[in-house]
């Protein structure tokens, strides 16, 4: 579908992301270029970081792993001691395939015995880098309790020890699994791919159209939802960074680097649509419908836009100028795209103060209803 997967601008060294780069930096770049890419176009693979770099980027991930593990760890025990269980998993679950892996299974409390339920398979963000299941507990446990999903929140391993495409490949057999497993009260013989819906958010959305791609799941799933992920690691579709009214910047123009060092060994194509799904070749590389959502103050927004044009619009890429043609949101031919407004990226998951608090929930509830509705649908 894509008619291009050549990056506007170099990926140099010490920038090892595929993110846009300040112009200078591009200029810089496009000079070093080694004779074989004389003709204007910009390698395709991760060059390596300098060692330096590579230090620093390192010392950061670790201190950031343990901040976020401290914390995760200090939610769970408060969560213990004051009884406030209500966003707990039913059950947690080792799958053979990867068995040092748990996952996270959260039933319907309404579910009656002989019953099925349609499926959600969840995939959490963090960079690749951070954070695990339970993470998403309030969201999965919401999407159980309100909306009649069996939800299964899937884990796999974390960059830099374990980078792409380990992560994908712990997903798609984890899933495959889940989609093997007759314990949970899902009824995919008589249903199929419709009761199934995959989703993620931001690199957990990555690994969900990266998942959907391959064989035994692709078949089997009827839907997908990305929650503002990233979808280009090649900096063709990268858009500026979107700082909020009150000047507050972007919160992936520091991280997003650091994330994709981790994530992308060096020599790897960037345009492997496992890795920038955006990139993938034909509409029937992917599951038929796909609900995109994107933040407005994120600059993945613009990526993940264009992409659900993409597939929308049969490869036909709408001119940059035009992007917000369309308005915030709609849909076509199985592909639905929304903008949240005055959001950044992450808002589902951090909260924020008073009457800004209000608004965040009455947007999640919206949120949470939509894609049930959607999913559900024939």
């Amino acid at each position: 579908m894509v008619t291009s997967t050549t990056p506007s601008a170099a990926i140099g060294d010490a920038e090892a992301s595929g993110l846009q780069q300040p112009q200078q930096q591009q200029q810089q770049q496009q000079q070093q270029q080694p004779e074989d890419h004389q003709d204007g176009r910009a390698p395709t693979t991760r060059g390596p970081t300098p060692l330096l770099t590579r230090l620093r980027f390192l010392l950061r991930i670790y201190s950031m792993k343990l901040a976020v593990s401290l914390f995760l760890r200090l939610t769970r025990l408060v969560a213990i001691i004051t009884r406030r269980s209500n966003t707990l998993p039913t059950y947690t679950k080792r799958y053979a395939i990867r068995s040092q892996l748990s996952n996270r299974i959260f039933i319907p409390r309404s579910h009656v015995a002989g019953t099925t339920h349609p499926l959600l398979i969840m995939i959490h963000g963090g960079g690749f880098v951070l954070c695990e299941p339970s993470f998403d507990d309030f969201f999965n446990r919401a999407m159980a309790d309100q909306h009649g999903f069996i939800v299964v929140s899937v884990n796999y391993r974390k960059s830099p020890s374990h980078a792409f495409p380990v992560p994908v490949h712990d997903c798609a057999e984890i899933t495959r699994a889940v989609l093997a497993d007759a314990d949970l009260p899902v009824d995919l013989a008589s249903s199929g791919p419709a009761s199934v819906t995959l989703g993620g958010f931001s690199a957990g959305g990555n690994l969900a159209l990266a998942v959907a791609q391959l064989p035994g799941i692709k078949e089997r799933v009827g839907s997908i939802v990305p929650v503002y992920p990233v979808v280009d690691f090649t900096g063709k579709y990268k858009g500026p960074y979107r700082p909020t009214p009150d000047g507050k910047e972007d919160r992936l123009k520091d991280m997003g680097p650091l994330f994709s060092w981790a994530y992308i060994p060096a020599g790897q194509d960037l345009a492997d649509p496992l890795l920038s799904p955006i990139c993938v070749q034909t509409r029937e590389a992917l599951p038929q419908r796909i609900f995109f959502v994107g933040a407005q103050y994120d600059y993945l927004c613009h990526e993940a836009e264009i992409m659900a044009r993409k597939l929308a619009y049969g490869g036909i890429e709408a001119p940059k100028d035009k992007m917000g043609d369309l308005g915030d949101e709609w849909e076509k031919d199985g592909i639905k795209w929304r903008t949240v407004k005055g959001v950044v990226h992450g808002w589902t998951h951090v909260p924020e103060k008073g009457e800004k608090e209000v608004l965040r929930q009455n947007e999640l509830k919206r949120l949470y209803r939509d894609i049930a509705e959607w999913s559900k649908e024939e």
